[in-house]
């Protein structure tokens, strides 16, 4: 009987245990969102330090040195990140802080045969997005293919990292002239916003309808296009994605001749308040309208 209630009081200051460092960890992780990376990085080498086991000692470092790296000091972070004993962990937040500091040849020089697959589930589609991103920088289009395919296949119930996966797969197959697995890629992102009822991807949906509706102008499947167009959110047709779809709007007009349309909408998209840029581009083709009409 004493050893049991000498086990039951053990057990529940653990579990005691255990919840406050959970605690703690969920505020820190709060503090590394807001940005406040200088707070974050002490918080979590402390949190390292007194963690309950080894993978909250490994996430702890981990969230400490890419804090680290999110203040561009790069060589201490990637230091920190090499001591994590967690070998995928270690690997992750390496790869993580030379993303974060434009390190990509770096990153594919260190982890190009890294084995991300075999990584614990909890990251390894997150790995295979980090490289598959440096891959697009590096211009290595194929690799990237790969690892964003296997990014979608690993990343489970995380929608919003699925649907960005998805996105650059099908931007990079347009890259490559396959447009029909471009599109393929499109109508995966599509199915899975239609069954989202928590809308965790919706964030990005404008960017899916908008580079889809891309491939097909290429193809001069215009009608395609504009159909695709024509699902944008009420919220957002007069911000920037407002303006990006009206410009997308005229440009397929432009390829079907109508000159009349094309005009109308862009006049209509530069009324609206956004980057600078887009509105000077979007009001060279207006004049370039304007004029062919005077010559005529």
């Amino acid at each position: 009987m004493k050893i049991a209630i000498i086990m039951a009081i053990v057990l529940g200051m653990a579990a005691n245990v255990m919840a406050d460092f959970a605690e703690d960890f969920q505020a820190a992780k709060k503090l590394f969102k807001k940005k406040d990376y200088e707070a974050a990085h002490q918080t979590f080498v402390k949190l390292a330090a007194s963690a309950p086991n080894g993978q909250g000692k490994a996430e702890s470092l981990s969230y400490a040195a890419m804090a680290l790296g999110r203040r561009k000091q790069y060589d201490q972070a990637l230091e920190l990140a090499k001591t994590i004993e967690a070998k995928p962990v270690a690997a992750y937040t390496q790869m993580a802080i030379m993303n974060t500091n434009r390190k990509q040849k770096e990153l594919i020089a260190a982890f190009k045969d890294e084995d991300i697959g075999a990584w614990p589930d909890r990251i390894n589609y997150k790995g295979f997005q980090l490289r598959g991103a440096a891959y697009i920088v590096t211009k290595d289009r194929q690799p990237a293919v790969k690892d964003f395919e296997r990014c979608v296949e690993l990343a489970g119930s995380d929608i919003y990292t699925k649907l960005e996966a998805l996105n650059d797969v099908a931007g990079l197959y347009h890259v490559l002239k396959d447009d029909a697995k471009a599109m393929d890629s499109y109508q995966k992102a599509f199915a899975i916003y239609d069954d989202d009822p928590d809308r965790k991807g919706r964030g990005i949906y404008p960017t899916t309808l908008l580079a889809a509706a891309r491939v097909l102008k290429d193809q001069k499947k215009y009608d395609e296009a504009l159909a695709i167009l024509a699902k944008l959110p009420p919220r957002h047709r007069r911000n920037v994605y407002g303006f990006l779809f009206l410009e997308a709007y005229g440009d397929i007009c432009i390829e079907q001749g109508k000159k009349d349309e094309a005009l109308a909408k862009y006049q209509d998209a530069v009324t609206i308040k956004t980057h600078q840029v887009y509105i000077d581009r979007v009001n060279k083709k207006v004049e370039s309208l304007k004029t062919e009409g005077i010559n005529k």
